[in-house]
């Protein structure tokens, strides 16, 4: 199992715990659904490109923005935990795809 897969499945099973401990579903649920497509692409699942932007920028900024918004509003330890995660994978994400683009 490689580093990009596994960054992928833990923000999947944190994007999950967040969905389900959040009071505010709507950023867990783009969370949610970015982490589930980066999953799909890693395993081989699913193939996606976008025109003029790399997914990877799109998808890690579909983790990070509500992974910090979610982890600025949470209180409870397994929100700020799994939106933690969730930011974390993001960043790196994003910081991977701009790193290959400077």
């Amino acid at each position: 199992m490689t580093l990009h897969v596994t960054l992928a499945v833990a923000a999947l099973v944190a994007a999950i715990s967040l969905f389900l401990s959040a009071q505010s579903r709507a950023l867990s649920t783009i969370a949610l659904i970015a982490a589930a497509l980066e999953v799909a692409m890693a395993f081989g699942v699913l193939r996606l490109q976008v025109a003029g932007v790399p997914l990877g920028l799109v998808l890690g900024l579909g983790l990070a923005v509500p992974g910090v918004l979610a982890w600025l509003r949470a209180s409870a330890k397994t929100a700020v935990s799994a939106a933690a995660i969730v930011s974390l994978v993001g960043v790196l994400q994003v910081l991977s795809a701009i790193s290959g683009r400077i």
